[in-house]
């Protein structure tokens, strides 16, 4: 029996192959030799198809993050490897990947706001509870955890932002994102947890 899993493996090949505007439930059958109606009976549109690659796409990209965001170590750690990974996961694809990058995005435009904004909120919540895991072990000095969590996220959007992509093969790129992130870093952790000079 044909799983949405193994559909949804076939319609990544198909969308790599020839992109998001022939990746349709016709062609995704196609690819596995079967019946339409087959397809259809996981996918009845061509849109539910999209979605449902675009959100594997987004759990691919949290799920690690997740993992990073509830290990037992300290959260000063945890977060600068949260947004490391977040920044390896991206450009890994647009580098290894590039033609199927491209399509992943033009599907999350094409996608439900909903689906892009929910993804969005995820990641947040994960910084957001490494921060409240700072400010419970005394390394973080925040205010509003939530808050400085998008601050945190959007800051620092050049280095995992898909709009971006043409600039992660820039020389200076990890050194930057050290730079801003040494900044961020010392905006929320307590006085006594660095020393300036």
């Amino acid at each position: 029996m044909l799983t949405t899993e193994q559909i949804l493996d076939a319609a990544e090949d198909v969308l790599r192959r020839f992109g998001p505007r022939k990746t349709t439930v016709v062609d995704v059958a196609r690819a596995l030799g079967v019946s339409h109606g087959t397809v259809y009976r996981h996918f009845d549109t061509k849109a539910a198809l999209h979605e449902a690659i675009t959100t594997r796409w987004f759990e691919r990209v949290t799920s690690p993050l997740a993992t990073i965001a509830r290990i037992p170590s300290r959260p000063c750690h945890r977060l600068r490897a949260w947004f490391e990974t977040l920044m390896a996961i991206k450009q890994h694809k647009a580098h290894e990947d590039p033609e199927l990058f491209a399509s992943y995005l033009l599907l999350a435009n094409k996608s439900s706001k909903k689906i892009v904004f929910e993804h969005v909120e995820i990641m947040i919540k994960q910084v957001e509870r490494i921060l409240a895991d700072g400010c419970d072990d005394g390394s973080f000095e925040i205010n509003n955890c939530a808050a400085t969590a998008r601050s945190l996220f959007f800051a620092t959007f050049r280095f995992h932002h898909p709009l971006h992509a043409n600039e992660w093969s820039d020389e200076h790129l990890k050194e930057d994102f050290d730079h801003l992130f040494t900044m961020l870093e010392h905006a929320i952790q307590k006085r006594s947890e660095y020393s300036v000079g």
